[in-house]
């Protein structure tokens, strides 16, 4: 099993989305909580979506991993990024989402109010 590296990763499926990926790019870089990755995996866009995301790399103060792959199915790339996934947690956002500054931190705090014994009983917190 490997070790997280981040309290969550934000997995963000995508195909020929860069005119509205930048909605994602936007809200996570206003988080309050910074204990996360940016997992992006394009399913084969022909668009300007990598150099976009290169863009961004080389801007931000949070990771940005991008994995590109032949085209198969949003879903097929959802299963690839949980695989390559760091994060302690999951989070999906499709390539046209955006959350709260404080999302990440709530989703944590909501977590960490579950008595600790009880944990187990969970596989979410939405």
């Amino acid at each position: 099993m490997t070790v997280p590296t981040h309290l969550f990763t934000v997995l963000t499926p995508t195909y020929n989305r860069a005119n509205t990926l930048h909605r994602v790019y936007e809200s996570l870089s206003r988080q309050t909580l910074r204990d996360f990755e940016w997992l992006i995996v394009d399913d084969g866009s022909s668009d300007n979506t990598q150099s976009l995301v290169e863009g961004w790399q080389a801007q931000a103060d949070f990771p940005i991993r991008y994995i590109w792959q032949k085209n198969q199915h949003k879903k097929t790339a959802f299963n690839r990024g949980v695989k390559e996934a760091q994060g302690q947690w999951l989070l999906a956002l499709d390539s046209d989402d955006e959350i709260l500054p404080d999302t990440l931190a709530t989703l944590k705090e909501v977590w960490e109010s579950i008595p600790a014994a009880r944990r187990d009983d969970y596989v979410a917190v939405t």
